[in-house]
């Protein structure tokens, strides 16, 4: 079989897109909601990937992959609702509205991530790719992209509407001027800025690596195990105030993620008869039984009596 190296590196750039949409929304977000809730929030891509998988990728899900499923969106529901009825005292009145569109854009966001999930594992089924070549050539879209679009973002005002405004800099869409004004007057905000680059190139060239040899559905649980270092450290450097209602939801989301991925299985009702190994184990047994039962070598009990009587008939005569 002849496996496919190089790839039009205009594929690449649907997922890409569905990259830039995602990164986009989730950091906007990410200005209008805790950054625990918004990592929590984002443990629905788990639900997402999967489903999109049946569609585009042919997957059937098992009854502990649904139960799974219910559990994860039960805790990202928990988390949200929980975000928007006890929002933070120290933003002020207009908290509460920033954190239903902050839930929103998270969801809408999800959706893009998912995609961009599958898209890259159907193109990693067809062709033999390098990570680093799939998140170089994604990276130099989503650079042209922004070069495109950052300059047009600088002129469109978004003052007076009271959705757009939660969006704005200033007045603007976007204001990258005053963006290298603040790294002038701290020194910490291009180091991290650096820092970011370095961490985020890390996690998708790890990320397409996960996808290329397990799963995008994988991806996405993995993904998802950052939740409770980033809860614990944004609680302990004061950066968000403990929510204890929200510990339910986190163990919900967990509980499913760990469950979807078989890393925990329930031994009862059925929910370990279609695992992974489980599955496995079933194809190997089926195939060695119907090996045995075609092939001319097939052993048996009465097989070296039989020669026996043979050769015996044949010294008689």
């Amino acid at each position: 079989m002849h496996v496919k190296t190089n790839i039009n590196p205009f594929w690449l750039a649907i997922p890409a897109t569905c990259d830039f949409m995602a990164s986009t929304l989730m950091f906007i977000a990410l200005t209008m909601v805790d950054a625990s809730i918004y990592q929590m929030m984002r443990g629905i891509i788990v639900v997402i990937a999967a489903l999109l998988s049946i569609v585009f990728l042919g997957r059937k899900l098992y009854r502990h992959h649904w139960v799974a499923i219910v559990l994860i969106v039960g805790g990202v529901a928990e988390v949200g609702i929980i975000a928007i009825l006890f929002p933070d005292d120290s933003e002020g009145a207009s908290s509460s509205d920033n954190e239903v569109l902050g839930i929103m854009l998270l969801l809408l966001s999800q959706l893009f991530a998912g995609s961009m999930f599958i898209i890259e594992e159907k193109l990693l089924n067809q062709y033999y790719l390098d990570p680093f070549l799939i998140v170089g050539t994604e990276g130099m879209w989503g650079t042209l992209y922004y070069f495109i679009l950052l300059p047009i973002m600088q002129y469109i005002h978004c003052e007076g509407d009271a959705t757009l405004d939660k969006l704005c800099n200033y007045g603007y869409l976007e204001n990258s001027a005053y963006a290298f004004a603040q790294m002038k007057d701290n020194a910490w905000i291009p180091v991290l800025s650096i820092l970011t680059i370095f961490s985020i190139a890390f996690f998708n060239t790890f990320g397409i690596a996960v996808t290329k040899f397990a799963s995008a559905a994988q991806r996405s649980t993995i993904d998802t195990s950052r939740t409770i270092l980033i809860w614990f450290f944004s609680c302990v450097l004061g950066l968000e105030k403990f929510e204890w209602r929200e510990i339910f939801g986190f163990i919900m989301l967990a509980f499913g993620t760990l469950m979807f991925n078989e890393i925990f299985v329930i031994p009862y009702f059925g929910f370990d008869t279609n695992t992974a190994d489980k599955i496995k184990a079933r194809k190997e047994e089926t195939d060695t039984a119907g090996y045995m039962a075609s092939s001319p070598q097939t052993y048996s009990t009465t097989r070296n009596q039989r020669l026996l009587n043979v050769k015996g008939s044949m010294a008689k005569r």
